[in-house]
């Protein structure tokens, strides 16, 4: 049944409006919205699967950033005939995008999770990177994947001493600071950024300005997704455990670990005690451990950054 657009609206200061918009283009994916500042429009889509794939032991979460030449009017006039492949500056976005995103979804959610920002217009003066993270929460909130929190994002930039949220494009080259800062209601969940000089005292103003307007992008959001009736989150299959083995896992490895990763060795070196100690443990399962057994083993021994640990 087609139903009437939903729109909630905030105000970024000096006038600036942004529109955050749902029910009227991308009605089949699981979530999508539109972001409209000025000229700019931004539609971001989210879809996931159903169940995870047999065997899945990780979550595939997959998030494109893309500026179409149509935006500015312009139809690719290459031998294709056709978008090209994202450029460096689309690919920095999306890691921005996806590393605000991915903290986001339960630890036991292994289904695959496709996350599409698309900038359809775009205006001169309008960042567009800027929004992004924003429009791509604002679609996983009224859709019914699950997710623990809605985030936003904002740049943060000290032009002519003075901090301002979501600088215009002429105004960030005079910039001295320049922040891109991504985060819950309640907590900071990601900072990038660069600065000629920057002292402790004005690095926690510019968080504590970005956060308060990123608080104000989650009020809208969470409006929005009340406005489309989304009380709750489908269920979904959780990966099997086995609670006795994961005691004996954190029995067996937990202590070794810590004195691993606290032994000021080398990286390699590292690598390959913590590479001796998931052998040993497998190893003390038994002498024809099932592989089953195995496996789980190895999913409650997980890696970060180059280290092991015990979930």
């Amino acid at each position: 049944m087609l139903t009437q657009p939903l729109s909630v609206s905030f105000d970024l200061g000096e006038g600036r409006e942004v529109f955050i918009e749902t029910g009227k283009l991308a009605r089949q994916a699981d979530g999508a919205v539109t972001i409209r500042q000025g000229n700019n429009i931004i539609l971001a889509t989210v879809v996931a699967s159903q169940e995870p794939r047999e065997g899945q032991s990780f979550f595939p979460l997959s998030v494109d950033y893309q500026e179409k030449f149509s935006s500015a009017g312009r139809i690719p006039g290459s031998f294709f005939k056709r978008e090209a492949r994202l450029n460096d500056y689309e690919v920095l976005t999306s890691r921005l995008i996806d590393r605000a995103l991915r903290p986001l979804f339960p630890e036991d959610y292994l289904c695959d999770v496709q996350v599409l920002i698309s900038l359809v217009s775009s205006d001169d003066e309008v960042l567009p990177d800027a929004l992004a993270c924003l429009a791509a929460s604002a679609a996983l909130a009224v859709s019914d994947i699950p997710i623990k929190e809605i985030i936003s994002e904002v740049r943060v930039a000290r032009i002519d001493g003075k901090f301002v949220v979501n600088p215009s494009r002429s105004a960030v080259v005079n910039a001295d600071v320049n922040l891109i800062i991504a985060a819950t209601e309640k907590n900071l969940m990601m900072v990038e950024g660069e600065s000629k000089e920057c002292s402790e005292e004005d690095l926690i103003e510019a968080l504590g300005i970005a956060h308060e307007a990123i608080r104000v992008q989650i009020k809208a959001q969470e409006k929005l997704r009340d406005l489309k009736g989304i009380t709750s989150k489908r269920d979904y299959t959780k990966p099997e455990q086995d609670e006795a083995l994961k005691a004996k896992v954190a029995e067996f490895a937990t202590d070794k670990i810590n004195e691993i990763a606290r032994a000021k060795t080398a990286k390699h070196e590292r690598s390959e005690a913590f590479k001796a100690l998931k052998d040993a443990l497998i190893e003390s399962l038994g002498e024809e451990p099932e592989e089953l057994t195995v496996k789980l083993a190895k999913n409650i021994m997980k890696i970060c950054n180059g280290n092991w640990y015990v979930i």
